[in-house]
């Protein structure tokens, strides 16, 4: 089985400079792709960004400039446990989810464009490259920084586009004041970066620039990942790509220096908890009494096949705020097992909302870096053999219909090998539509359970790898349309109608 914290891979590797504006995701995306090509990780960014949240708890300006610079010697960088310079520590202690705050946002571009500043950092930056095998994140590095980098890529994304993900990121109505001011200010820090007389945000000439809009998060990584293997096979001795013979021979010589291997993140993660605790049940109960005097629920289906021990992902569409409720409140207790969500981590700040989550098997997902590390999350959650539910879409559908699916529980049920039980939500909708703040009461809806499967079991053998994750999304998304009336499936209308297996009576 896969692993998250696998050992850095030992063969040589590059010196990759990734650029690009704010939002253009070259932090999540090179996280991603240091992850699977089992390189080192390091957004620079999130060294301008420690500062400018120390100067502004400081109550220092920008214009101070020797008062600026003395910050610098305060902030650390921490590894996790796959080699990512991706936690700040401050003081020792860690101040990573602060320095994403929104204030940090506005103030950061002032700052970045401090002269005095960037050459106090420009040594640190390049230090933690001189090792190789790395990543590096930031706007300036391919220009700058890393002038001699063996790998230039600059990730672009027009403003709309950038804005539209991060309104996504932030639940935001894409037409409303919150998000209009979110694309305002991401051209406002666009025009700062770019004309600033210190570094200005731009392409290094031999870069490769890499458009993203339209592209799911999944393809912006496999650009990614394909451009660095590229370059490694430019790279490697012509003796090194011919076909070994089949004695032993000896690796050719590089000059290199070989990262060390990562150090493990301070204390090991506890292990997740797995039993289905009496708040638990207790939450499940309230759910289906509420939901029983609400709506008119029919189960229907596989739900006596859901594996009881093992790794299990239950997908479902997202048509509605009820979905989670109806799930959670009547398989919890048919399963005798705590069923795990990830969840955005503003959640927990709600009073009684986020102590309940927090104990009810709800783990909170940083929006920042909600891709790589909800990934990371949901791996570690189905290697310990729990079970992980998931809504491929990523939000709630706009009009009841099946959307498009994010890759991600492709990849998480190829990597671990665990079942997927497909569930249509039906009708949900139309009791809770999006935009109102209560469901309508009396609404027949029903949650009908496909019967498990495994995706490596249904593919075609020997597909790559971008093949083989794309034809387990349509797979499982098509288990899932054909779960549902004709009017949710969208584009997925192909899907055949579903076989019902009544469980009860209904509620």
């Amino acid at each position: 089985m896969a692993s998250s914290s696998a050992p850095l891979d030992p063969r040589p590797g590059l010196v990759v400079a990734l650029d690009g504006p704010a939002s253009s995701g070259k932090s999540s995306v090179g996280a991603a792709a240091a992850l699977e090509l089992g390189y080192r990780f390091c957004d620079t960014g999130l060294l301008y960004r420690a500062v400018t949240w120390l100067a502004i708890r400081r109550r220092i300006d920008p214009a101070d400039t020797e008062a600026l610079v003395a910050l610098v010697g305060e902030v650390e960088l921490a590894e996790d446990e796959n080699g990512r310079l991706a936690r700040v520590r401050v003081g020792g202690a860690d101040v990573t989810g602060e320095v994403h705050g929104s204030d940090v946002d506005v103030q950061v571009s002032a700052v970045s464009k401090v002269a005095e500043l960037r050459a106090t950092l420009l040594e640190r930056q390049r230090a933690i490259a001189d090792a190789g095998r790395i990543i590096v994140a930031g706007r300036d590095i391919g220009t700058v920084v890393l002038p001699n980098a063996d790998l230039k890529i600059f990730l672009n994304a027009s403003a709309y586009e950038r804005a539209r993900r991060r309104a996504e990121e932030r639940d935001l109505d894409p037409d409303g004041p919150e998000a209009t001011a979110v694309l305002a200010e991401l051209r406002r820090r666009d025009e700062l970066d770019s004309t600033r007389a210190v570094a200005p945000l731009r392409a290094a000439d031999d870069a490769r620039v890499i458009v993203t809009d339209g592209n799911p998060f999944e393809r912006t990584v496999d650009l990614v990942v394909d451009a660095i293997r590229d370059a490694e096979r430019e790279r490697e001795p012509v003796a090194a790509r011919a076909e070994p013979p089949a004695t032993a021979i000896e690796a050719p010589r590089v000059e290199r220096v070989q990262p060390a291997a990562p150090q493990p993140a301070p204390g090991a993660d506890p292990p997740i908890e797995g039993s289905v605790t009496p708040l638990i049940r207790f939450i499940a109960w309230g759910g289906r009494v509420v939901g029983s005097s609400v709506a008119r629920l029919r189960i229907e289906g596989a739900i006596d096949d859901i594996p009881r021990t093992g790794p299990v992902i239950l997908v479902a569409n997202h048509a509605s705020n009820a979905d989670p409720v109806v799930i959670g409140s009547w398989l919890t207790p048919r399963l005798g097992r705590r069923i795990h969500w990830l969840g955005k981590r503003e959640l927990f700040d709600w009073p009684v909302v986020g102590w309940a989550a927090a104990r009810g098997g709800v783990h909170p997902v940083e929006r920042t870096g909600a891709d790589l590390d909800a990934f990371r999350l949901a791996l570690r959650i189905l290697e310990e053999g729990h079970v992980l539910m998931v809504f491929p879409e990523g939000t709630r559908s706009r009009d009841g219909a099946l959307g498009h699916a994010k890759d991600g529980v492709a990849m998480l049920a190829l990597r671990t090998g665990a079942p997927i039980v497909p569930i249509g939500m039906v009708d949900t909708d139309r009791f809770w539509p999006r935009g109102r703040k209560v469901p309508k009461p009396g609404r027949r809806i029903a949650m009908r359970v496909g019967s498990p499967f495994r995706v490596a079991d249904e593919l075609p053998a020997n597909l790559d790898r971008r093949a083989a994750k794309s034809a387990a999304t349509a797979l499982i998304m098509a288990r899932i349309a054909s779960l549902l009336p004709l009017r949710q499936r969208g584009s997925h209308a192909t899907a055949p109608e579903p076989v019902r297996e009544p469980v009860g009576s209904g509620v």
